[in-house]
């Protein structure tokens, strides 16, 4: 009996070596690399331009756009897999290593116990290697980025009935005042990050529009005007209401109010002064928004 390949048919290819393979691992590794130098240096070539047109430059972050390479990316990788929530994890870190190029990173992490949890979900979201300092209030950390002594801050959720009410202090018309730029962590919580902690990013920069966000907005209103008033009111007025976080009503004569709305809403949107002639509210403020996280459903 012949062993010969009847005609009209064709041998399986043979399979490669280990080692041919191993090369070939070695060749993108050597091709990821020489990317990553080519990366670096345009980054340095954006900081010179950004230097040469006169641009203040003093922090280099760009929380919208990251978010928006990031859906790219992720779409790109939609056929793949690779485990798309390690690619939001490996760009997160290249992100905080390229502005380390062009500047300073540094954070102001919310620390009130050891074991928290908000310096690990500081380093999932802007880098391992980026200088952090952990502080134990969260008006320590506001005051630490509206100084500029630290480029971001990590702050806890708000929620009703807080103690150290840190959002007020965002309201403010000073200069230099932080606004919310981000919410973390981005895509879940890392390895052994089973506690579900969440937190706030603040930066000396302002919301970015990235046409998936929601934004942060604080109303001083009548102390008579109750929670469920006031939201009618937003609602009316057009603005789609996620949620109340926290009022503060320390305040005898009136309360302030903290709103989560859909969209990026800049503070000369319409709406906004629409719901500020109502004869029950004394002041309409935004404080900062987020490009909404990545979902589990994102990450399959």
């Amino acid at each position: 009996m012949s062993d010969a390949t009847p005609p009209g048919s064709s041998a399986a290819a043979p399979l490669p070596t280990l080692a041919d393979l191993r090369q070939r691992i070695d060749a993108i590794d050597t091709q990821l690399i020489d990317l990553l130098v080519a990366r670096a240096e345009v980054v340095e070539t954006v900081g010179a331009v950004k230097r040469a047109a006169g641009e203040d430059v003093g922090i280099f972050l760009r929380p919208g756009r990251e978010m928006d390479i990031l859906r790219r990316l992720l779409k790109q990788a939609k056929h793949g897999r690779f485990r798309k929530s390690v690619i939001v994890r490996i760009w997160r870190e290249l992100f905080a290593a390229m502005v380390a190029v062009e500047g300073p990173l540094t954070a102001a992490v919310y620390m009130p116990s050891r074991g928290a949890g908000y310096l690990e979900l500081a380093r999932d979201s802007y880098g391992a290697y980026t200088p952090m300092v952990a502080v134990p209030s969260p008006g320590s950390v506001v005051k630490a980025v509206a100084n500029a002594e630290v480029t971001v801050g990590i702050l806890p959720m708000p929620h009703l009935g807080d103690t150290e009410r840190w959002w007020p202090a965002l309201a403010s018309a000073a200069p230099g005042t932080p606004s919310v730029v981000g919410k973390v962590p981005f895509a879940g919580p890392g390895p052994g990050r089973g506690d579900g902690i969440e937190g706030l990013v603040i930066c000396r920069l302002p919301q970015e529009n990235t046409g998936h966000d929601r934004t942060y907005i604080t109303i001083e209103a009548d102390e008579d005007l109750s929670r469920t008033g006031l939201r009618s009111l937003a609602e009316n007025a057009g603005l789609v209401v996620v949620e109340m976080p926290d009022t503060d009503d320390t305040s005898p004569v009136a309360r302030l109010h903290l709103l989560e709305v859909e969209t990026c809403i800049l503070p000369t949107d319409p709406r906004l002064t629409d719901l500020s002639r109502e004869a029950a509210i004394r002041r309409v403020s935004v404080i900062g928004g987020y490009a909404i996280p990545f979902t589990a459903d994102d990450l399959v």
